[in-house]
């Protein structure tokens, strides 16, 4: 167990400031949420921000499961509903956003009731703060692509982490009187990822590995995720007896059967999708070919919670295909030892006599509604850079292209991806002309 004091492992730009976020347009954030409180089971609400944070009422003090990222109103969200005091801060994972504020939300327990709270979190928690303030400037482009913040908004941001006060391997149990609450390991979208039982209330809180849409297993900006680990942690929270499973996002489910179901179908989902990637990477496929020929089966994946919505199925693919191979997965001998992608276009670019030809080709397939071969075919021009009036031209079909894929795909983070690419093509054009 770790008991050193909490700290933070970087600094912010002042006492009161959440990291930077909470003055931007988050218009297009998917985990903006608000502070609405909302009953969650006897003595237990939360507010929807990215995942629930949620707060457990007990005789010690209040326990809270994460403090994301705007620290104000969020405790004053609390503050209308209790003024017990905090005793115990759980980190669900260690995903930056979920406890940007914990430092905040620190210095507000010490100041009102002169205690300081517990920080709870597994142990791998330090271990991913410390990749993230190493990597801040990457982190800050990624979440500007995938949560659609403005270009250069978070240029510059440190990440204010609190350091755990308290850590585990396994598990950890806060026992207090009438409610005995453990904190488990739920490996799943990160390897810190905890899971909170509630024994006496039969209540799940299970964390980032159980979201109402399917698991977020393929991030395509983030490192390889695990599906048959995934799988496993979900068998091992229906060893709980619970009534009610708190999900990291969207209503709880209620009723042990409902919970049963969930679970069980979205552990067969993960590893059908393991062991179909697997079994065509047997037979030699790559992983374009894979992604562009496996159907799931109705079977299967015919329930409300494992349809797409913040990933795909094909991003989940492709992290099965990464976790059984490397990064040469074209397979292309061209690829290992690429050139610059600058010079490739240009001499992509020299060697065709019309490009014309390229761009009404292009056309043609998205008028075709062949959105994505329309995208392989601009990009024989798109991709050099400069002020050529065909690559100018170039470049607004492929933002248009990318646009109308973003229109058509369930994914938010592919929509997300697909948008910043067209903003960047656009802002490309627009500096052409500057």
């Amino acid at each position: 167990m770790n008991d050193t004091s909490a700290t933070r492992t970087a600094s912010a730009t002042g006492a009161g400031d959440t990291t930077g976020l909470v003055d931007l347009d988050r218009s297009g954030d998917a985990l903006a949420g608000g502070h609405e409180t909302v009953d969650l089971g006897p003595g237990v609400f939360g507010q929807q921000q990215a995942g629930w944070l949620v707060t457990i009422e007990t005789q010690d003090g209040l326990v809270q499961i994460d403090t994301g990222d705007a620290a104000a109103g969020s405790l004053a969200a609390i503050r209308r509903r209790s003024d017990s005091p905090i005793s115990d801060i759980i980190f669900s994972h260690g995903h930056q956003r979920y406890n940007l504020s914990c430092r905040e939300w620190i210095v507000d327990c010490v100041q009102r009731s002169g205690r300081v709270p517990r920080v709870i979190a597994h142990r791998n928690v330090a271990r991913r703060q410390a990749r993230y303030v190493e990597s801040s400037g990457l982190q800050n482009r990624l979440l500007e692509r995938q949560f659609r913040f403005p270009p250069g908004s978070l240029e510059g941001r440190e990440f204010a982490f609190t350091t755990p006060t308290h850590t585990f391997d396994t598990s950890f149990t806060i026992e207090t009187p009438g409610r005995t609450i453990d904190v488990v390991w739920a490996p799943s979208e990160t390897d810190d990822a905890v899971a909170v039982w509630l024994r006496e209330d039969r209540i799940l809180y299970g964390g980032p590995a159980c979201i109402p849409f399917f698991p977020n297993v393929g991030s395509p900006q983030r490192p390889w995720r695990d599906p048959q680990r995934w799988a496993t942690t979900l068998d091992n929270l229906a060893s709980y007896p619970a009534e009610t499973l708190i999900c990291e996002f969207g209503e709880p489910i209620a009723g042990a059967a409902a919970i049963q179901e969930y679970l069980a179908t979205t552990a067969a989902a993960l590893r059908w999708c393991h062991s179909t990637v697997v079994a065509l990477m047997n037979q030699g496929l790559t992983v374009a070919e894979i992604v562009n020929m496996v159907e799931p089966p109705a079977e299967i994946f015919d329930k409300p919670w494992l349809q797409e919505g913040y990933t795909s199925l094909e991003h989940v693919l492709r992290d099965v295909y990464r976790g059984q191979f490397g990064w040469w997965e074209d397979l292309n001998p061209t690829s290992l030892h690429p050139a610059h992608p600058h010079d490739v276009a240009r001499e992509i670019r020299a060697a065709i006599g019309d490009p014309t030809t390229v761009l009404a080709r292009a056309q043609a397939l998205a008028d075709a509604g062949e959105v994505k071969l329309a995208l392989h075919v601009v990009d024989l021009l798109a991709l050099e850079p400069g002020s050529d009036p065909v690559t100018v031209h170039a470049r607004t079909l492929k933002a248009d292209l990318c646009r109308r894929a973003a229109a058509t795909n369930t994914s938010y983070v592919t929509q997300s991806l697909y948008l910043h690419g067209a903003d960047e093509l656009e802002r490309a054009n627009a500096e052409t002309h500057d």
